[in-house]
Parts: structure tokens; C-alpha cells; sequence
């Protein structure tokens, strides 16, 4: 949601009281060792945020809801569990594991300092050499080669297991959608289907494929098939996962099943109280079932309201409405989680599906790191941006870099509900409009001096905020009460 809105209950609970001075995160190890590809690697404070509006190049994409996802339903809706990240000893089992490829003749290292092998392992194909500019990515020097052409890569890894596959990409030759269409698959099953570069990030412009796959001897065996032209990559990313070869399963959930009026479940969520948040907003976010309430069909309802009401920090504003958190409930790492959501309308309306890194009273925002699964504002009705949050060096207080992009419908998405969704991974985070993806970013996308603050535990927000730097004022034309409605919000893992 940025930076306004990310306090933690404790934290909230704490400027109750002091309002009026503040306002406001097995075992193939000589496998391993002998192969080349083995790297190494793999606030919301107490104060209040600063970055909720999105960032100036978020980017947009029309979209129509797709019938499956990208990597087809065994990618999408039966994520992989065991999501937490394993580390290797000398004397004990495979913990963790990281390669890298990059489609040229020499290894590099990117901004992050990570080593990138040169191009080994694939099956035929040609390399080239580019010179684009490409946006979206402060590690150039990955996509100044790619291999074409290629059936596929044979990649050694150390042990079974479930391994997280992410390719990078980048369209340099061609200029529109449709010139290049392939699939790529990962142990003989496709885990992408019509991969269409320019379609999907524009020409140019860093892209990813993220998937997982299920290894059960010493090699990955990724293919590609070539569908309109030649298929294409400028890095892979493989990383190991877990040593299970399980499929992911539902691990945790809210359908809101409760009775017609009946408050959220207190083992699954808390309130958040209070009002402002640091972007200037114009609720009182308040417990009172008036604004948070299942509705007895399966549904949860946020409402904001237009009334005048004095909040718990004893200041009155015109607006209330509910922010609810799974903070101290439920937290994981990992996996893919979404909401199934209708949109509220009018101006100055601002929900938002979101998740905070747990470390938030520790650490701080925007070091405990953000995920902004969905946020909407009512006055752009076909229009929902996903983003990231995190902190950069040497960028004064708070400074926080947030890039994102938004997914545009053909339709209000007051008009029906929309699942929204990310695929969390070690190092990628991939982000979904009713199951089909439209944005993805890596930790090698960061520009020097940005810190990847996605590797630790997060927990779960919902909200509607009023007004703010970003949604603007409600005007004469918005009307209230407005609601965000909730059918389910998922984990997998």
C-alpha cells in the first residue's frame, strides 16, 4: 500500500495514547561442489511511512481474464509447500543451493554482487550480442547476450528436490505481439505456455518466467518449444526450494463463512485502529462492525462511510471505515497467496490487499519490506497496480524504492470479483490478475544500492482508505458507503 498505511497493531495500539505527539515491516554435495554453476547466495516504523502512491514508471497492461494461469493450474493453484530456505553445512545436508547462467561467453556479477556463470549447458542454438538499453532492471549486463534457438539446457543440481526456475528475458528484435511465442517447459511438463515477450513487458524491457519444478535425480531438464520463431533467454536462476518433491497444498485460508453480521475471526485477524497513517488520509479505521462485517453468503464486507466520528487518537474525522491485519495470527514465507475481491467506487476510495514483512517493530519500514498485492483507487475503475516495497542505501529516512506495474481490465472491476495474487519465491516475486501473470521482478532487478528485504516471514492486510496523497479527496460525485468485498483470501504452499 506504500508507505502510509503500514503500522503495526502494537504500534497502533501504542499511538492511541500518545495521539497528540506522533501520528504515527540428501545428498549429491560432490555433485555439487564439482559442478561450475555452484554460487553462493542463495518502517511502518514506529514513525509514520512515506511511499504509498506508486512509483512514476509503474507501467500498465490490459488484460482480459485468462482461463489458467501462464504456468498452467499446476503452478498456480497448487503452490509448492515447505517454502522456507535451506542452508548447506560441511558435515550436514543440502540446506541451500543457487546457480546462475547468463547466455554469454563470460561470467559477470550483477547489482546485487551476485556471480553469473557463463552460458553452459544448453542444447544447441545460437548466442548474440545486444546493446539495448532495457528498462525495468539495474543489471543491465545480464541481457547484453541471449541464446535462441535452443531446445533446452541441462542444468546439474545437487539433490532432489523442488527447485524454483526463474528465466530472464528481454525482446531486443522484434517489435510486436505474436512474433515470438514459445513454451518452456521444466522435467517433460510445461510450466509456460505462449510466452510472448513484447506482449507481456514491451519491447526492451526486463521480463520473467517464474516457475517451480519437482527434480527427483542430479539434473533439471528445462525445454523450450519454439511456437512462432525461435524461443529465447539471457539468464536462468535456479534455486533449490525444498527436498520435498510434493505438490503445494492450501495451508492456510479465510472464506468467511461466519453469520450475517458477525465480526472477522479473532484467531485469523485483528484490528487495526487509529487514522492518517503518514499520507494524509481522512478515516478513522474503527473495529465497530458497521464497517467490517461478514455477510452471512461467504463474503466479508470493508466499509468506509462518510460520518463524523471520533477516533481512538480522540481526533474527529469525516470518514471511518476497517483495516484488518493477520499480525500475530499468521505469518509465512514463501508460496502464492490471493483474494478474491470486488472493488468499491467514487473518488478518493482506496482499497488494498497487501503484506508486511513481521520484523515491522524491530526493523522498521520500509526495512521489514512490503508486498502490495492489489491496490485500487475508485475514481480509475478498470485499474489495479501490484508493487513492491523496500529500503534503499544511503536514500535519507524511510527512503523506500517501489516499482511496480498495473493490470488493466476491459470492465470496472466493481462490476464482479477478480482474483488477485503473487508468487512468492526465494529472490522473485510474480504477480496475477485472475490467474494469468503480469508482472514479475527479481532481486538482480534492484538498482545498486536497494536491498532485497523479501526472505523472512510476512503477515496480511486488507483495508479501504479515505482520501490520502495518492487516492485524493472524495469529491460530489463519490457516494457512501462504500465496500470492498472479500469472497476468500488463500495460501498456498
Amino acid at each position: 500500500m506504500g508507505l502510509s498505511g503500514r503500522l503495526s497493531t502494537r504500534t497502533a495500539a501504542a499511538r492511541t495514547w500518545l495521539a497528540s505527539i506522533s501520528r504515527h515491516c540428501r545428498p549429491y554435495v560432490a555433485l555439487a561442489v564439482a559442478i561450475a554453476l555452484l554460487v553462493q547466495g542463495v518502517g511502518l516504523t514506529n514513525r509514520q511511512r512515506d511511499g504509498r502512491r506508486p512509483p512514476a514508471d509503474v507501467e500498465s497492461t490490459v488484460q482480459e481474464p485468462a482461463q489458467r494461469g501462464l504456468g498452467g493450474p499446476s503452478d498456480w493453484r497448487h503452490p509448492d509447500p515447505d517454502p522456507s530456505p535451506v542452508r548447506r553445512t560441511a558435515s550436514g545436508p543440502l540446506t541451500s543451493w543457487v546457480a546462475r547462467i547468463v547466455a554469454g561467453p563470460s561470467a559477470l556479477v550483477d547489482a546485487r554482487g551476485h556471480r553469473w556463470q557463463r552460458d553452459s549447458g544448453y542444447l544447441g542454438g545460437w548466442s548474440s550480442v545486444t546493446d539495448a538499453r532495457i528498462e525495468g532492471t539495474g543489471s543491465q549486463s545480464i541481457y547484453q547476450h541471449d541464446r535462441w534457438g535452443m531446445r533446452g539446457y541441462i542444468i546439474r543440481v545437487p539433490a532432489p528436490g523442488t527447485y524454483v526456475i526463474n528465466l530472464y528475458l528481454a525482446e531486443t528484435r522484434v517489435s510486436r505481439p505474436r512474433q515470438r511465442v514459445f513454451d518452456v517447459s521444466a522435467e517433460g511438463v510445461v510450466k509456460a505456455s505462449d510466452v510472448d515477450i513484447v506482449e507481456a513487458a514491451g519491447r526492451n524491457h526486463a521480463h520473467h518466467v517464474s516457475f517451480t519444478a519437482a527434480v527427483t535425480d542430479g539434473q533439471l531438464d528445462l525445454g523450450f518449444i519454439n511456437k512462432i520463431d525461435h524461443a529465447k533467454v539471457n539468464g536462468i536462476e535456479v534455486a533449490f526450494l525444498r527436498r520435498s518433491t510434493a505438490a503445494r497444498r492450501l495451508v492456510w485460508s479465510d472464506e468467511f463463512n461466519g453469520e450475517k453480521k458477525s465480526s472477522v475471526d479473532s484467531r485469523r485477524w485483528h484490528h487495526e485502529t487509529g487514522g492518517a497513517w503518514g499520507e494524509g488520509e481522512l478515516q478513522s479505521y474503527t473495529p465497530r462492525k458497521a464497517n467490517s462485517h461478514q455477510d452471512g453468503r461467504g463474503r466479508l464486507r470493508i466499509v468506509a462511510r462518510a460520518e463524523r466520528f471520533r477516533g481512538m487518537d480522540s481526533i474527529i474525522r469525516d470518514y471511518t471505515s476497517a483495516r484488518i491485519s493477520t499480525q500475530d495470527r499468521y505469518s509465512f514465507r514463501y508460496g502464492l497467496f490471493e483474494a478474491r475481491l470486488q472493488m468499491p467506487v467514487g473518488r478518493g476510495v482506496w482499497p488494498a490487499f497487501w503484506a508486511l514483512g513481521t520484523d515491522i517493530d524491530r526493523a522498521g519500514w520500509p526495512e521489514c519490506g512490503e508486498i502490495d498485492v492489489m491496490e485500487h483507487l475508485g475514481q480509475e475503475p478498470t485499474t489495479a497496480s501490484g508493487t513492491i516495497h523496500g529500503p534503499r542505501d544511503h536514500g535519507g529516512a524511510n527512503a523506500d524504492y517501489k516499482p511496480g506495474r498495473s493490470v488493466v481490465h476491459t470492465t470496472p472491476l466493481a462490476r464482479a470479483f477478480h482474483t488477485y495474487g503473487v508468487q512468492w519465491l526465494p529472490g522473485s516475486i510474480q504477480f496475477y490478475f485472475d490467474g494469468r501473470p503480469y508482472w514479475s521482478i527479481t532481486a538482480a532487478d534492484l538498482p545498486a544500492g536497494s536491498r532485497w528485504v523479501f526472505d523472512h516471514p510476512f503477515f496480511l492486510v486488507l483495508n479501504i482508505a479515505v482520501g490520502g496523497k495518492w487516492a485524493g479527496r472524495p469529491d460530489a460525485s463519490t457516494t457512501f458507503p462504500q465496500a470492498l468485498l472479500v469472497d476468500y483470501v488463500r495460501v498456498y504452499q
